[in-house]
């Protein structure tokens, strides 16, 4: 008899830009924006909204990660209901949502007998997440054990790397990710970093341009050097057109590897900002 597995992923994945959040066996932990006084579930606004608002303010939201309770409710409800669950989240540097669920997947656990709760942390975010989830279910179908499925997990994670670029540093510096010197040196010069999520979870600076042509040209040589890949992902903000760029590029250099592209959730909109883009590769094993 195989195991009824179920995933349930963050809003960081941006699940809900692809068709996985209508199958049944998904679900969805939503983090919460707020703005003044506005506050929303991420997702139910668009980043043009979003946007406008930080523009006419000259403010950034804030965000915080899914309510314990919301939390609770959602895992104890599948564990009753006999459900195996794996939990994926988005990178623990980024966001609490990986602690928070380690903690209430305890306390399931100790309170419906026979549960079996196993939270990973991705180290990724957007839709390299739902690239990982999507192969994981044809396995679940296939009838994979939870052991299997979470060695199947944490296989892909370390087969997946993260490099982004940005055209302001704004965002980062009102967000506290980096100094705001730094970030009025960056405007001064026109310095557009390319920036490497390391196997860790930390975020790091790798490369520096002065264009955007040359830093969407530098993101393509980094993730080329990765290696041959499996799946290629090009999460956006409201860069349309360099994403479509980058798959293009990336579709001659590797003709028949699928491109998994979709724009980023305000979560990550709002440490990001408008120009942000990134290309993730996931290689072969």
């Amino acid at each position: 008899m195989h195991e009824d597995i179920h995933i349930v992923l963050d809003s960081v994945s941006d699940v809900r830009e692809t068709a996985l959040i209508n199958n049944p066996r998904i679900h969805e932990l939503r983090m919460i924006v707020r703005h003044g006084n506005e506050e929303w579930y991420d997702g139910d606004k668009p980043l043009e909204e979003m946007f406008k608002m930080v523009e006419s303010t000259g403010e950034l939201p804030t965000t915080s990660q899914p309510s314990v309770g919301e939390t609770f409710e959602l895992l104890r409800d599948l564990a009753q209901q006999g459900k195996k669950i794996l939990v994926i989240n988005c990178d623990s540097v980024l966001s609490g949502t990986y602690q928070s669920c380690c903690m209430v997947a305890r306390e399931i656990m100790k309170e419906v007998k026979g549960s079996d709760i196993r939270v990973i942390d991705s180290k990724l975010a957007s839709n390299a997440i739902c690239g990982i989830a999507e192969k994981l279910l044809g396995k679940i179908e296939a009838g994979i054990t939870m052991d299997e499925a979470e060695a199947h997990v944490m296989d892909m994670v370390k087969r997946t790397t993260i490099f982004f670029t940005i055209d302001s540093l704004e965002y980062l510096a009102k967000g506290g990710r980096i100094g705001s010197v730094s970030a009025l040196l960056g405007s001064i010069f026109g310095i557009r970093p390319i920036i490497r999520v390391n196997p860790d979870g930390n975020i790091v600076s790798i490369d520096k341009c002065r264009t955007r042509k040359k830093a969407l040209k530098r993101l393509i040589e980094f993730a080329e050097a990765e290696g041959e890949p499996e799946e290629i992902f090009t999460p956006y903000s409201m860069a349309d057109a360099d994403a479509k760029y980058l798959e293009e590029e990336m579709s001659q250099r590797f003709p028949g590897v699928p491109i998994r592209s979709g724009r980023i959730g305000t979560i990550i909109g709002t440490h990001l900002g408008p120009s942000a883009i990134g290309l993730f590769v996931r290689t072969k094993a």
